[in-house]
């Protein structure tokens, strides 16, 4: 090859790299302003809101991934993204998820009968009862009766765990399967049920199964003695009293006493719900169709919002006094959101819609720009 042909060459190759960090840069660019516009509207969401402190992150099916932290965890310490927070309800997804695994390995199937399951006979339990299978539970259709005042989960002596022969003694309110009511003794039932299948404490169930999907993570049985969180009260709920803030964690564990950071729930929900998973969750029966508004009778673990031409979101909110936690998967894998702030409001379920929809709308704002940009910019590597 003569001098001019090298030099010539060299020319060329010189330009493709000079032209691949060209294209590689402006991908970072890109990604970048998606990413920050992102960040910038949760922030607008939480300050809008006046959050004592929000964590959220977004895993794109891009590969992409956004987090942050806003506000204060504690007075004078600003909240970071590893810092773990309550997750109230969305515990009922890492249950439905160890349900799920369970159904899938045999081990506890969806069609079980739950005295099965809890080794009880018919003649002990209440008339249906001997009915309910672990999918009416994890779906709130499984006809148990509802105790006055506060939630039974949440009082000092619950009979689940522990005395669940007691609440099966008694009669069911409806069929088992007859009609969606939301029940947190619903959850403790099935946590129970997963607890006798493993032969070992819930705590360790989920525990084993959040490590197989996703190793080491600040998910964990939440101590109500932690100070490092300080949660709010209700600012438009003058009688909201902090001290009532401490729960019976063991007790209400299925349903609702599991803390975790935002970024480690998404990772979870990201790794462990495939294509069939979403399609199980999605059973609403047409006496659950939602007739007004965003919120509808749950599948197995979510709610389903659907909006036309999209495609479905599967989506779980979560409240406790001090406590607004949310989450959101969408139906074709674009893109799985958390978010966990120290604070709720007396109208949570409309407040945390209110929140979930100015969220919802940063996510699919990200979406479409990370879209967008790839394809006018064709090679950028995607």
């Amino acid at each position: 090859m003569s001098a001019w042909a090298r030099f010539v060459g060299g020319l060329v190759m010189m330009s493709c790299l000079w032209g691949g960090v060209v294209l590689d840069a402006a991908a970072q660019e890109l990604r970048s302003t998606c990413a920050e516009n992102l960040r910038n509207s949760v922030r607008a969401a939480a300050q809008s809101r006046e959050l004592p402190g929000l964590q959220f992150a977004l895993l794109h099916q891009s590969g992409e991934f956004v987090e942050l932290a806003v506000g204060e965890a504690s007075p004078g310490k600003p909240l970071t993204v590893k810092q773990p927070l309550r997750i109230a309800s969305l515990s009922k997804v890492l249950t439905g998820l160890a349900a799920l695994e369970a159904d899938r390995s045999g081990l506890l199937p969806l069609d079980s009968y739950l005295i099965d399951a809890l080794d009880l006979s018919r003649k002990s339990v209440g008339e249906g009862a001997g009915s309910i299978r672990i999918r009416d539970l994890l779906a709130h259709r499984s006809g148990l009766a509802r105790t006055d005042g506060l939630d039974e989960t949440l009082r000092p002596r619950p009979r689940c765990p522990g005395r669940s022969a007691e609440v099966l003694a008694e009669p069911l309110a409806r069929r088992p399967g007859e009609r969606f009511e939301y029940s947190n003794m619903g959850y403790c039932l099935v946590g129970e049920a997963l607890s006798k299948a493993h032969h070992a404490p819930l705590s360790e169930v989920i525990g084993s199964m959040v490590e197989r999907h996703i190793g080491a993570s600040s998910l964990r049985v939440h101590d109500g003695r932690s100070t490092a969180v300080l949660y709010h009260p209700s600012p438009d709920d003058r009688a909201d009293d902090p001290a009532r803030y401490r729960f019976n964690y063991s007790a209400m564990l299925a349903s609702g006493g599991f803390e975790s950071t935002a970024t480690d729930l998404a990772r979870l929900m990201h790794a462990a719900f495939d294509r069939t998973s979403l399609d199980l969750l999605d059973i609403a029966p047409d006496a659950c169709r939602r007739l007004t508004g965003r919120r509808n009778c749950h599948g197995l673990i979510f709610h389903v919002e659907r909006r036309f031409g999209d495609p479905a979101v599967f989506w779980r909110d979560g409240s406790l006094p001090g406590t607004t936690a949310l989450a959101a998967i969408t139906a074709d894998g674009a893109w799985t959101w958390v978010a966990l702030s120290n604070q709720r409001r007396t109208n949570w379920q409309g407040w945390n819609e209110s929140l979930l929809q100015a969220l919802d709308e940063g996510a699919r704002a990200f979406n479409q720009c990370t879209s967008t940009r790839a394809q006018t910019m064709p090679g950028i590597k995607r």
